[in-house]
């Protein structure tokens, strides 16, 4: 089987390209020029280069392929939406009409649990009326799964695969922002910090990847990938970081309202002064902040077998042992 990766110079990307190369796959990587291919050379893999708005490389890149496994998106939270659009959108667009033409076998498309909303969510199942929220991230994503499904009607033998907030080594700016702010005694929870989370430890995710790679049942389905730790709260996991490493643990609360009114603020202000830094709170990180984001798993422990093999204690160790080797936040 031949395994075309797209985003696998990426943090997810190069772990799902890893679990592929470790099964005794042939992993193709999607990559541009000016990427850092490296780590990739390293595990075995090999390099088609181009770029997903370009089509024809698409095109060319697609061709001999058995299964695609789509990963590369533009994940920003502060980017114009033209931008997210032509990555996430223009690009999935591309990617699926290379796969038609070349009759590729399976497609595999990373989504995110946010595609489902930013609201509360407790035990959330895998159907979602798409609701959008401005987000140019979320909404792109929402744009991009809904094409996924409108090829698979087509024929094409699609299967989308949604995770929450993702973790592990080489994660360069989720672990980074959380520490950063511990470090200086600047984390404060949003609201009482009983809200449940929607983790990934990457390892994990690429397992499920693997996982409904190996049947056939997966083809036309959408599985929720998160932790299924029922006392993973934010204030747990935070403490959890801040005692693994040694720093205090924060005991600020911000009502939820006042956050709210915050957010709005500071996210109007920093886009009329056209700041290319996102502000202090965005609509991403006050729903990492305060929302119950607890989301049903059942379906991918019941089709594909799935199961967190790494908890949350290991993920974070592990995290910390590459952070430290490869002096990552230096």
């Amino acid at each position: 089987m031949k395994n075309l990766v797209t985003g696998a110079t990426g943090f997810v990307g190069s772990h799902i390209a890893e679990k592929l190369i470790q099964d005794g796959q042939e992993v193709i990587a999607f990559a541009r020029e000016s990427s850092d291919t490296t780590f990739l050379k390293q595990l075995g893999a090999n390099i088609r280069y181009g770029s997903l708005t370009d089509t024809a490389s698409v095109f060319e890149a697609t061709k001999g392929i058995d299964r695609i496994f789509h990963v590369a998106a533009m994940t920003e939270e502060w980017i114009p939406k033209e931008i997210s659009y032509r990555v996430n959108v223009l690009g999935t667009t591309n990617l699926l009409e290379a796969a038609m033409e070349n009759k590729i076998k399976r497609f595999f498309f990373v989504s995110s649990l946010a595609v489902m909303g930013i609201r509360n969510h407790y035990g959330t199942g895998v159907k979602t009326n798409y609701p959008k929220s401005g987000d140019p991230y979320i909404d792109t994503k929402i744009e991009a799964e809904k094409l996924v499904w409108k090829f698979a009607k087509f024929g094409l033998p699609v299967t989308v695969l949604r995770p929450g907030f993702m973790y592990g080594p080489r994660d360069r700016r989720f672990m980074k922002r959380i520490l950063s702010k511990l470090e200086i005694g600047g984390f404060k929870f949003v609201g009482d910090g009983k809200n449940m989370l929607n983790l990934n430890y990457v390892g994990n995710f690429a397992d499920a990847v693997l996982l409904a790679s190996k049947t056939e049942d997966s083809i036309g389905q959408a599985y929720n990938i998160a932790n299924d730790d029922k006392n993973l709260d934010m204030q747990t996991f935070i403490f959890k970081v801040a005692d693994l490493w040694n720093y205090q643990r924060p005991q600020s609360h911000i009502p939820v309202p006042i956050a709210k009114i915050a957010t709005i603020l500071m996210e109007t202000s920093a886009r009329l002064m056209k700041k290319k830094e996102p502000p202090l709170l965005t609509k991403t990180r006050l729903k990492f902040l305060s929302l119950n984001l607890e989301f049903d798993i059942s379906k991918a422990k019941q089709q594909i077998g799935f199961e967190n093999s790494v908890n949350i204690d290991q993920g974070l160790e592990l995290t910390k042992q590459w952070i430290e080797q490869a002096h990552a936040y230096d």
